[in-house]
């Protein structure tokens, strides 16, 4: 064999030994890879009829919730059980149930008939299509969903739920019928089933499998295959995927299955195991092609290679073993391609299902009905929330700026760990420059994505304030934007360690951020549509508005002018009684002297009349002239008069400093009873008993109270204001009864004083007069609002009493009042006044 032969045979060899290894490394790899790939196919059908599933399972729910509503609702228990007392004699009751069954029913269009029945299993109310009696299902302990029943060539499907009392005992039976359109329409969406899918929806009765519901509406049924197929795996597991082997020269198909929680139904998915397989096919065969053509293409470079060097292989056998050791080399590298190769592909089928996940949850959000309705608030939680736990993060926050750009406000932040909704404190520009020019400098589509936010340029100066408190290491944040301007961010902050973020990761948060943008946009355009509603409105109104405000405005004004009276009366009150208590005191002080004086005037005079018993006639006459023996007795008495009535004076004018309070300081501890006695001192008068008025007696409860931190001359003006309404409660019913009944009650106050909590005193002030109605009631601490006759009242008394506890002294006035049962005002205020 000549050195030509030799060479040519040395590149055949090679070539098809090169190609022969290729194709074989190929098959290898390729065979497992398909496997991987045809299960990932297998687990996205899977996840498939678990969406389907879990929407089903919610539309059951939502069904037994609406059939417990309607059990549950008061006045048809109360009713139900007056017919199970009395059944023969129940009609009232029997329409009573009927009438609020009724409004049940024209709540909800899912609901198309309902059937009542008693305590003996006896029929009483039905409503809308009837239930026959064969589809009883008694006795019933709990809520039951029964499979589809058939009326009138229509499916529905019926709830048989027991009607319980207050007690949890049993008292009836609800059929409640539903239609079937729900379930249907999720049955029917195809989505995630590829073009040959279909989705059942049936059940397991007897060992045999029953049909419900199909996608494509064409038939109920499957093939005897399939059903043999599920019944016997049903059996033994309640989800999973089978194949159902062909009986000609078809593909066979795919079938998975799962049973829903809380009802013995079951979803299946069957789709063509062609169309199932046919994306790993595409894929299998883009790597084949690619493989045969690296080896085609190094067997060709080796053939390249190999030509001009084989004619020295004989004679230069070291340069043929390095050219050998080349070629080991380019397959090593051929290997490493397809490795490399491989795990693109496995990191493409991982970034797929995360994008499948995002995209599932962005759906949820969308379909969310807070994000529809524009509730911004209640939207934007249910965002946050989705997000951390979706990207696996600790925290998520949406920052908004305020109207100067200085600031970003945080409007919602969700902790994963503690699943809480808080709000962060704001974000000042001139705090984190660099942060701020990052934020305005992103186009529409910027992200900063910081992976090691301590180091990272655009976020390193939050480490000290923000980063290292909350032990943050990534932060991946977002533009939120409206109309072409940034409006705010969203932050994605991940604690405790480095996290690397994806492609997927940058673009699911972009679009989270524009889902926040709609939310804004749709809470603003919620605005702005109730605005334009109430603006005709508003028009209509403007002229009472501005009555209404001219109408404050003379209240501000009367309520001002009312405050100064009492203020001036106070300090006239104050002024008069120190005018009265000098000479008051002066006189009260000297009349035990001249008691004392005339005493002893007495003596002497009893002295000269026993000495000189028969004195001059003009002296006895001037005796008789004066009646001396009557003027001694009398003079007695008329001292000891004034010295009651000067007694009486100190205590009133005692009252009356108490009742103005305007010696002492503006705020100042004080016993409350005193304010109370004193208030009780000055109207003592009208408490008396006179012409058509049988008096009014006051029962004082006292309580231990502490003295407190108050206006006091306020709080008098209250207890004077509450006391005299009481007062004109009592005279306003006593003088409209006879005579008779007037001796039948007297006219009483009571005032009951207790500390009720730590830091507060209750006083109640109760009066059994004529009462008062609701629509009273709630006017009753409005401005210039009286039910006294006009030029009895000007209406302020309790608003301003209101102002006086309400506003000044931090603490609350209310009033409990029954027409013919007198009312009771009930104060509250706090011992330490802030």
């Amino acid at each position: 064999m000549n050195s030509k032969q030799l060479q040519r045979l040395l590149i055949f060899y090679s070539a098809v030994g090169i190609l022969a290894i290729s194709i074989l490394v190929a098959i290898i790899s390729i065979f497992p890879l398909s496997e991987q790939l045809r299960r990932n196919q297998e687990r996205n059908l899977q996840s498939a009829l678990r969406t389907k599933r879990l929407t089903v399972e919610v539309f059951l729910s939502r069904a037994k919730d609406i059939a417990s509503q309607i059990s549950s609702r008061t006045q048809a228990r109360v009713n139900l059980e007056i017919y199970n007392r009395n059944p023969n004699n129940s009609a009232v009751a029997v329409s009573k149930v009927k009438l609020y069954l009724t409004d049940a029913l024209n709540q909800t269009e899912d609901v198309v008939g309902i059937s009542r029945l008693g305590l003996d299993n006896k029929l009483i109310v039905e409503l809308g299509i009837p239930i026959p009696q064969k589809f009883w299902n008694l006795p019933v302990k709990k809520a039951k969903i029964s499979n589809p029943i058939s009326i009138d060539n229509k499916l529905y499907f019926m709830i048989t739920q027991p009607v319980h009392n207050s007690q949890k005992q049993r008292i009836g039976t609800d059929f409640v019928l539903f239609k079937m359109q729900g379930l249907e329409k999720i049955i029917t969406d195809n989505t995630g089933v590829g073009k040959t899918g279909e989705v059942f929806l049936g059940t397991l009765e007897k060992q045999q499998l029953k049909l419900f519901l199909s996608s494509k509406n064409q038939s109920n049924s499957l093939s005897e295959s399939i059903t043999k197929e599920l019944e016997k795996t049903l059996f033994s597991q309640d989800s999973g995927v089978i194949f159902v082997k062909p009986k000609f020269w078809n593909y066979g198909q795919i079938i998975a299955y799962e049973s829903l929680s809380e009802v013995n139904w079951g979803l299946a998915i069957a789709v063509e195991r062609q169309e199932l397989y046919a994306p790993v096919n595409r894929q299998l065969i883009t790597i084949g092609i690619v493989i045969i053509v690296l080896s085609l293409l190094g067997t060709g470079g080796m053939i390249v290679l190999l030509h001009p060097l084989t004619g020295q292989v004989i004679i230069k056998t070291d340069e043929l073993e390095k050219q050998l050791e080349e070629k080991n080399q380019a397959l090593n590298e051929l290997s490493y391609t397809q490795q490399q190769l491989l795990l693109e592909i496995r990191d493409r089928k991982e970034s797929q299902i995360k994008l499948q996940n995002h995209n599932r949850i962005l759906m949820e959000l969308v379909q969310n009905r807070a994000v529809n309705q524009g509730d911004l608030l209640t939207g934007i939680q249910a965002i946050t929330e989705a997000t951390a736990k979706i990207l696996e993060v600790e925290r998520a926050g949406v920052w908004l700026y305020d109207d100067s750009k200085n600031y970003l406000k945080s409007l919602n932040l969700y902790q994963n760990q503690l699943n809480e909704h808080i709000r962060e404190t704001n974000l000042d520009m001139k705090n984190y420059p660099n942060y701020f020019r990052a934020i305005n400098s992103l186009q529409n589509h910027g992200i900063i994505a910081a992976n090691d936010a301590h180091n990272d340029p655009r976020t390193k100066e939050f480490s000290e304030t923000y980063l290292k408190p909350l032990d943050i290491f990534s932060m991946l944040d977002a533009g939120v934007w409206i109309g072409g301007e940034i409006v705010g961010v969203i932050c994605i902050e991940k604690c405790s360690e480095i996290k690397y973020w994806t492609v997927e990761d940058e673009f699911f948060v972009h679009s989270i951020a524009n889902l926040v943008s709609l939310v804004i946009e749709a809470s603003e355009r919620k605005q702005t549509e109730n605005a334009l509603r109430e603006s005709e409105a508003q028009l209509k109104v403007q002229k009472q508005e501005l009555q209404e405000t001219l109408k404050e405005l003379k209240s501000t004004q009367t309520q001002m002018i009312q405050s100064e009276k009492m203020s001036s009366l106070g300090r006239m009150v104050a002024g008069v009684a120190h005018e009265i208590n000098n000479p008051v005191n002066f006189i009260h002080g000297n009349i035990t002297y001249a008691k004392n004086y005339i005493q002893d005037l007495f003596g002497l005079l009893q002295l000269y009349q026993n000495y000189y018993p028969h004195p001059h006639p003009e002296i006895e006459s001037e005796i008789e002239a004066i009646e001396l023996n009557f003027l001694q007795e009398d003079l007695k008495k008329v001292l000891t008069s004034m010295e009651i009535g000067t007694e009486r004076i100190i205590e009133i004018v005692k009252s009356l400093r108490t009742f103005s309070r305007l010696d002492e300081a503006e705020i100042k501890e004080v016993d409350i009873h005193e304010g109370i006695d004193s208030t009780l001192m000055i109207l003592q008068n009208r408490f008396k008993p006179k012409s058509g008025f049988v008096g009014i007696e006051v029962i004082k409860e006292y309580g231990q109270l502490p003295k407190i931190n108050c206006y006091a001359g306020q709080i008098n003006q209250v207890f004077m204001n509450i006391i005299s309404n009481a007062i004109d409660a009592i005279e306003e019913v006593q003088f409209s009864q006879s005579r008779s009944e007037k001796m039948g009650e007297v006219g009483c106050i009571r005032i009951k004083t207790q500390v009720i909590e730590n830091n507060w005193i209750k006083i109640l002030i109760a009066d059994n007069g004529g009462g008062m109605s609701e629509k009273v009631q709630s006017n009753l601490f409005e401005p210039f609002f009286t039910t006294k006759s006009i030029g009895k009242g000007t209406g302020l008394g309790l608003s301003i009493s209101y102002q006086i506890i309400v506003e000044k002294h931090q603490g609350k006035l209310e009033c409990n009042s029954q027409i013919g049962k007198g009312t009771e005002f009930i104060i509250m205020i706090p011992i330490k006044l802030n």
